[in-house]
């Protein structure tokens, strides 16, 4: 009968995260935020279908401990390295501000101080999982904010560690910042060097021994042995299980067959990890909202002001943009799900009770749902500071460009390229081993040093602002190529390059199918779409290998680009295509073009009778970029014309 109760307490959990879960992702929502409502319906507040609580939680220690692993895993320093100054400085001194603040701010509410240390751990902490979802489906995972948020969360994440070690102290005012709470580091420090002792010398043998059987099971079983055990012997330690996992997986990332564990693990971490959220989710209470609102409403507020403001103003002091400065506040303006492990540990030890807690889970859900609109308001917020009086009145000194507007005098038929990553830098090279004189504009100051270095012309800014574009002599430039990693800051160079130089030629690079259509209304003379691009080239590759003429391959493919790649967009049926190749047998399609001094000119389908005269069929018309299908027989030809036309060869 108990087995019967487990079954069906795990199948009602799993149905709650499996609908909630599809229903979010369908409306382009984290699906995190499904698993958490998943566990309000399901729990003692919703329809109580899960009876034994303990036993879920259980599930939900196994998550907790295969998300701590997989993090230790996937940690690397040389992910800090491009952004090591805003995410480690910046973010630590983002943590230790807002710890900080609660725990001074905790004593006006007649919280503990332990309480309010850790109240201001969990705000401290943002939420990679939603942030990184964002930023991949905006396309702006290479931007200078993507990569500074990327690095700000790493170092979060990885301060949760610590957060860990110090919990157990923060019960006790007087060992806050007395001899137990260092005896607590100096404990996780022996155990971290222990453990890694014994990994280096001994795991690596042992995985690499387990490795020659080629037995999947066996290579599974070695990495949970060392999860599970290093996090039992943790805790025997008096640490805690997540803190051992954690320690395990940096064991592992050490390993030359670490990205084999991580794909063998992920599955069950995903598992797991869904089972704590849906757990969290069944102790979020709605009636305690609605009883509350007023403080709930003044912590999300608290919460989303204060981090956007101190994440803002660290990423200016670094000498990021105001348009970046700005979408790095708003990324980093909500609480992640390490906040709700903490809060659990937090509660199960006693430091906070449980109003605060159900205070910190209902508030970290609103900010989490909240977390994709900030993002998307963050060009719209900064276009409307830039428009108050005293915001145009400010001049921020920033980094000096390092090459002055009056090095500049004299340019004239350039090339201006905005943002230097892969795709600028790649075309640059070309430029300069060519002599073409270029001018790059970039918000990056490594590159812009690398660039002073070498003595290429350069600008240090934010290509999407037309005050920067201003300096760089579009008037006078041959082309503008716009290769920005940031969707949105693309479209505002193209818009405001159009400004200053109407008739200048501009090439945008488009990072998302949805772009290619808004650049092209803005002005972009040329738009590429690096997976459109990629889908050409297979397709030139496959037509030539099936015997069709290169002459054709290249008509069809520049007829790709000059559609803007809509065949691509537009209900494109590869079903009726195939089926449409089948039943031409071996007829082929051809694109053949009505010269000036053709004798067709003038004459009329009907008139010529092509069919009758030499056994081909006119499928459609190309006139000036447009394509009319299955003309009418009394549609005239002109010169420049070229007719679809099907037939043998």
């Amino acid at each position: 009968m108990e087995v019967f109760l487990l079954l069906r307490d795990l199948a009602a959990v799993m149905m709650a995260a499996l609908v909630m879960g599809f229903l979010f992702y369908r409306l382009k929502q984290p699906v995190i935020i499904g698993y958490l409502i998943g566990g309000l319906l399901v729990g003692p507040y919703g329809f109580r279908l899960v009876s034994d609580l303990h036993t879920i939680e259980l599930f939900a220690e196994l998550g907790v401990m295969l998300l701590m692993f997989a993090l230790g895993v996937e940690f690397s320093l040389g992910e800090l390295k491009p952004v090591r100054k805003v995410a480690v400085m910046g973010g630590s001194a983002q943590i230790l501000l807002t710890v900080g603040i609660s725990a001074v701010a905790s004593q006006f509410f007649g919280l503990s101080l332990g309480a309010g240390i850790l109240l201001g751990c969990m705000i401290a902490l943002s939420s990679t999982i939603i942030v990184l979802k964002v930023l991949i489906e905006r396309g702006e995972i290479d931007s200078a904010h993507g990569k500074a948020l990327l690095g700000t969360l790493i170092v979060q994440d990885l301060s949760v560690v610590v957060m860990m070690v110090l919990m157990p102290n923060l019960t006790d005012p007087a060992q806050i910042l007395g001899w137990p709470m260092l005896a607590a580091l100096a404990k996780a420090a022996v155990f971290l060097v222990l453990v890694l002792w014994l990994g280096t010398k001994l795991f690596p043998e042992v995985i690499r021994k387990v490795a020659t059987t080629r037995n999947k099971e066996l290579f599974l079983l070695s990495a949970m042995l060392l999860c599970f055990g290093t996090a039992a012997a943790s805790y025997l330690m008096g640490l805690s299980l997540a803190l051992g996992a954690f320690i395990a997986g940096i064991v592992v990332s050490e390993s030359d067959h670490s990205h084999q564990i991580l794909a063998d693990v992920r599955p069950l971490r995903d598992l797991f990890a869904t089972l704590f959220f849906v757990s969290v989710g069944m102790l979020i209470n709605p009636g305690f909202l609605v009883a509350h609102w007023q403080a709930v409403l003044g912590l999300v507020t608290a919460i989303i002001l204060g981090k956007a403001l101190l994440a803002t103003v660290s990423a200016k002091i670094f000498g990021y943009s105001g348009r970046t400065a700005i979408a790095i506040g708003l990324g980093l303006a909500q609480i992640g799900e390490f906040s709700f492990v903490l809060a659990k540990m937090g509660e199960q030890q006693g430091v906070i009770d449980e109003t605060l807690f159900a205070l910190v889970l209902t508030g970290a859900l609103v900010t989490i749902i909240l977390t994709p609109l900030m993002m998307q308001s963050a060009t719209p917020l900064y276009l409307a500071l830039t428009r108050l009086p005293w915001v145009r009145a400010y001049k921020p000194k920033g980094p000096k460009a390092p090459l002055a507007t009056a090095e500049l005098a004299g340019f004239a038929d350039h090339v201006v390229i905005c943002g230097f990553g892969r795709v600028g830098s790649n075309l640059g090279e070309v430029l300069i081993r060519h002599n073409f004189p270029l001018l790059v504009i970039d918000s990056d100051q490594n590159v812009i040093q690398d660039l002073r270095r070498r003595g290429i012309p350069c600008m240090y800014g934010d290509s999407s602002n037309i005050d920067v574009l201003r300096h760089a002599y579009l008037p006078l430039a041959r082309v503008l190529v716009v290769t920005l990693p940031d969707p949105v800051s693309c479209q505002l160079a193209v818009t405001n390059a159009r400004q200053l130089n109407p008739k200048l030629e501009v090439l945008a690079r488009a990072h998302r199918s949805a772009d290619v259509a808004a650049l092209y209304d803005l002005g972009a003379d040329e738009v590429v779409q690096p997976e459109f691009e990629a889908s050409v080239e297979v397709i030139r590759y496959t037509l030539g290998k099936v015997g069709v003429s290169s002459r054709e391959i290249q008509r069809y493919t520049q007829l790709i680009r000059s559609g803007a790649y809509r065949q691509f967009q537009d209900n494109f049926d590869p079903q009726l295509v195939a089926t449409l190749t089948e039943a031409l047998g071996g007829a082929d399609l051809v694109w053949v073009d009505v010269t000036e001094t053709s004798p067709y000119c003038g004459q009329s389908l009907r008139d010529l009778d092509l069919r009758n005269l030499v056994g081909i069929a006119v499928l459609a018309i190309r006139r000036g970029g447009e394509v009319t299908p299955n003309p009418d027989a009394n549609m005239p030809l002109l010169a420049g014309d070229a007719l679809l036309v099907l037939g043998t060869s």
